[in-house]
């Protein structure tokens, strides 16, 4: 079938290769919906034709802009700053888009239960050998926000979404304030870097004014915090 060929082939790149299938065939099927295209045939065909090349083009670049940047702007955070996320974050914690910051942080806190969600099955698959290994209570799961519903989700104390957002919004506008709305926590951890993605200009504190609006629009109290290469919000929600 066509579309298992493309998604082997968008995943050739070396920073593509984790990436989860249905991620990758959910964004084919949302291009072709909003394109109105449609392929059929023989892969070897198709991918000849100049429709599919756009849309070829199109998707890599999608993939690397959003997925890639993202994975890369992940430094790695002094322990002092994972203190300060995790000190008040409550006896459970849901990391959504976590990547492989749960490496640093999970050990500081044995003692509680982390859900550890990711695009990236491979590390996904690392990140459950770490907590076996550790005896670390709760689950590391491959999920997207942008296709699997939220009920999915537990409850817990925290949600971390650390310098996730941004690259959600790129996919689909406003899913922000759908997070913000249905994740069932006491509170919401969120991050940006103080360098807008793909750019090399710093971000104030005061900055991200469409996220503080978003916030605002539903009354939730929170704070800013200025930490090291990140700007905190921290977010009081209530189930």
């Amino acid at each position: 079938m066509w579309l298992e060929d493309c998604i082997r082939e968008l995943k050739g790149k070396k920073e593509l290769r984790g990436l989860d299938d249905e991620f990758v065939r959910n964004r084919i099927a949302d291009y072709l919906r909003k394109e109105g295209v449609h392929f059929s045939g023989e892969y070897g065909c198709i991918k000849k034709t100049k429709p599919f090349k756009l849309m070829f083009k199109l998707l890599r670049k999608q993939l690397r802009d959003v997925y890639g940047v993202f994975q890369q702007v992940r430094e790695s955070r002094s322990r002092l700053v994972y203190e300060r996320i995790l000190r008040e974050s409550g006896s459970s914690i849901l990391d959504i888009g976590c990547g492989e910051a749960p490496f640093e942080y999970c050990l500081l806190y044995p003692e509680k239960t982390y859900y550890l969600c990711d695009i990236d099955a491979a590390l996904v698959a690392k990140l459950q050998g770490c907590m076996r290994k550790n005896k670390l209570k709760g689950k590391a799961f491959v999920f997207s926000p942008l296709d699997d519903t939220l009920d999915k989700l537990p409850t817990v104390d925290t949600v971390l979404l650390l310098r996730t957002l941004e690259s959600f919004e790129a996919l689909e506008r406003d899913i922000s304030k759908r997070l913000l709305k249905q994740l069932q926590c006491r509170k919401i951890v969120v991050s940006f870097a103080k360098v807008a993605l793909g750019r090399k200009i710093k971000i104030r504190k005061s900055g991200r004014a469409w996220f503080r609006r978003m916030l605002e629009e539903p009354g939730y109290s929170y704070t800013i915090e200025d930490i090291d290469k990140e700007i905190f919000f921290f977010i009081d929600k209530g189930y």
